[in-house]
């Protein structure tokens, strides 16, 4: 039992160690209308905001495929753009995640509060954060916030303004688990193949 205990810290290091070799595969579908360009920028700044940490997205749109990439870092991430309606969520979110889920729809982006009293630039920079947010959730497993940056619980005007002209930054124990989490789901991959 033990070799097996060390041979699983060894293999999930060595996947940590290579997550800069494999791609997290996110599909966004969503269900209203938004301003044009938003999402495309959104998902743009978003990637960037991954791969300044080591971790390469790619956005796909259509039908979702279950192995979308040979050189995927396990399931794909997918994402559902809509309103509000009867999600019961407190009035102050503009996202919601499911980390724990192994397929379907994993996050939900409440677009009318994202989109809500706020310009285009505000609005494409707090959706590509947003949308950075919830994935982070769903690649560490947990539903953990830091003091501050990308995975703050709650963003504040200093956040929103400093947010349009730079990406907030992530905290290195969320680069950390997030670098854990892709070696988790790589496991799980390979173990259901």
């Amino acid at each position: 039992m033990k070799a097996y205990w060390i041979f699983g810290i060894a293999m999930a290091a060595g996947l940590s160690a290579h997550a800069q070799e494999c791609s997290v595969i996110v599909y966004a579908e969503a269900d209203r209308m938004m301003p044009f360009g938003m999402l495309w920028n959104a998902e743009l700044k978003s990637a960037a905001m991954f791969r300044e940490i080591g971790i390469e997205l790619r956005w796909r749109t259509g039908a979702v495929r279950a192995n979308a990439a040979d050189d995927a870092c396990g399931a794909p991430i997918v994402i559902l753009l809509g309103d509000t309606g009867s999600a019961r969520v407190p009035p102050d979110a503009l996202a919601y995640a499911a980390p724990f889920a192994q397929s379907g729809v994993c996050i939900h982006v409440l677009l009318d509060r994202v989109l809500q009293d706020r310009g285009s630039g505000l609005a494409t920079a707090l959706l590509a954060h947003v949308l950075a947010h919830e994935i982070t959730h769903v690649l560490q497993q947990t539903n953990r916030h830091s003091a501050d940056g990308v995975m703050k619980a709650r963003w504040d005007r200093r956040d929103f303004r400093n947010m349009v002209w730079r990406p907030l930054p992530f905290a290195a124990e969320d680069v950390e688990l997030i670098h854990s989490g892709i070696a988790n789901r790589m496991l799980r991959a390979a173990a259901e193949e």
